[in-house]
């Protein structure tokens, strides 16, 4: 049956794309006809699976870890090579609940790494595809939150809830940017959902 999907031949770059949630984004954008770039950390084989459900040329796997600002703009670049200078969707999936503690034993590391991966680089990325998305008058950036964000996280991961939380302050300022050039800029906030994430963070009580 053809594809007549309004995704098919749009570029999309999936971040976190090895597992869970970001893993079945980019699942879904490859069936309604996308090209995609899928971004992982670690996790290559999670990654090659996507392979499988594509055609020929139309998915490509990036590494890349987020903690460092330089391997962001890497794989913006690797990307942007690839693509032929064309993005038309950014998903900013990859999360961070580095070393999960009691309040009073977070480390400024952790705070630190779990700023890094879920608000500056989703910020990067964002401002590179605002950019670029302005200028072929069409684009759409989704940034995933978490519902932590309207009931709090728990004790150990509130460097995750309130980096979430700054995500969506983000959002609301890129959509504002975005809008006169028709570039959509939303967040979605995902409930608890059972994937390897909350497996690493150690809730067992889904």
């Amino acid at each position: 049956m053809e594809n007549n999907s309004q995704l098919k031949n749009k570029y999309v770059l999936v971040t976190g794309a090895s597992s869970g949630i970001g893993w079945q984004i980019a699942k879904d954008f490859l069936a309604e006809g996308a090209i995609v770039g899928a971004h992982y950390y670690g996790d290559k084989a999670g990654a090659q699976d996507l392979l499988k459900y594509a055609g020929e040329g139309q998915c490509q796997i990036f590494e890349a870890d987020f903690s460092k600002s330089e391997n962001v703009l890497r794989l913006w670049e690797e990307f942007i090579s690839w693509s032929k200078g064309r993005i038309d969707v950014l998903v900013n999936n990859a999360g961070e609940a580095s070393q999960p503690q009691p309040l009073e034993e977070l480390s400024e590391e952790a705070w630190d790494k779990t700023f890094q991966v879920n608000l500056k680089a989703p910020f990067l990325l964002g401002r590179k595809a605002l950019s670029l998305m302005s200028k072929q008058q069409f684009g759409r950036i989704i940034n995933i939150s978490s519902i932590g964000v309207k009931f709090g996280g728990s004790p150990t991961t509130i460097h995750y809830s309130a980096s979430k939380a700054a995500l969506e302050a983000v959002t609301k300022s890129l959509a504002k940017a975005g809008a006169p050039f028709n570039v959509l800029v939303n967040a979605i906030r995902p409930g608890v959902t059972n994937t390897p994430f909350y497996k690493k963070i150690g809730r067992e009580d889904l």
